[in-house]
Parts: structure tokens; sequence; C-alpha cells
């Protein structure tokens, strides 16, 4: 597992999800995403560029514990023993969201956006995921902000992730 702290400013690319779109067209990958902290977001920048549903096949909202049980089937006890939030739950997530749509690639975020945080975990801790063929690699990050902030940069850092990626 990498870790990586994003303190302040700017950091990650705005509309790489562009660039991320016309990569995986011309490498004919699909793409679907399970969601936690950031609500949708992912998806949302995913789907806003033109010709999207050509690689990106779509996405859960699983918010709560019982959607990641029921939809998922992460176990119960490893739910509430994290509360939804470790590097095994985005692993998970983003293998069995590439299962479910039967696409090239899942990704995952899970995450504590604030105000309150359970179990002892930082504020802003996220963890995203992203599964292919061969591997599961998990990120986990700290980012400062608001709950709307840490929606819309944990979903960016996912797709520079990505991004990154697949142009290797």
């Amino acid at each position: 597992m990498f870790s990586l702290m994003l303190l302040s400013g700017r950091m990650l690319l705005m509309g790489i999800e562009k660039k991320l779109i016309t990569t995986l067209k011309k490498r004919k990958l699909t793409l679907a995403a399970a969601e936690s902290c950031s609500g949708g977001y992912l998806s949302y920048l995913l789907t806003k560029t033109p010709g999207s549903s050509k690689v990106f096949k779509g996405g859960l909202i699983t918010y709560s514990l019982e959607a990641k049980n029921k939809f998922f089937r992460i176990p119960s006890l490893l739910l509430r023993k994290t509360d939804g939030v470790s590097k095994e739950i985005a692993s998970a997530l983003a293998e069995r969201v590439k299962k479910l749509f039967t696409t090239d690639l899942g990704v995952s975020i899970v995450g504590f956006a604030g105000p309150k945080t359970k179990k002892g975990i930082k504020k802003g801790t996220v963890f995203v995921g992203i599964a292919d063929k061969k591997n599961i690699l998990v990120l986990e990050a700290i980012i400062k902000g608001n709950r709307d902030t840490v929606r819309k940069k944990v979903s960016q850092l996912l797709l520079s992730l990505l991004y990154k990626k697949v142009t290797q």
C-alpha cells in the first residue's frame, strides 16, 4: 500500500477525466466504480465527458455498511471493525465492482470526509483502490478540508492515479 499526504493547494490536475476517457477508449479498456465517501462525485466527473459511456460501464454508491455488505458481499464483521474504511475494504470494492460490471478496471473510494470520524481515524482519511486483471493498488491519503473538498480531491486523486496507471 502506498501513502500520500495532501496538505493544501491544487495538487491535482483538473480536467484529467477527459484525458483518462480518451486514453481508455484508445486502449479499449472499460471501467466501473464503487464509491462511498465521494458520494458519486467520481462518477459525475467521468460522465460529464462526452462519449464516456463507451468506457465507463457504471458505478454504485455504497454509502452505508449494509450496502457494502449487500452489493459487494463485504463481511459484516470486517465492516463493523473498520467502519467501512480500510485498505482491505477499498481493495475488495475495486475488485468486486470490476467483476460485477465485467470491466477491465474497477476503482473504489472509501473514507471519512467529516465532520466526525470513528475508530480513532483522522478526518480526511481516504483509501482509493484500482483493480485490473492482475493487480490491486490501494493508496491511503489524508485530505484536509471540509466534506465537499474531501469528496472532490479524493475523486481527482483517483482519476490522476488511474490516468498514470493506464498511460504507463
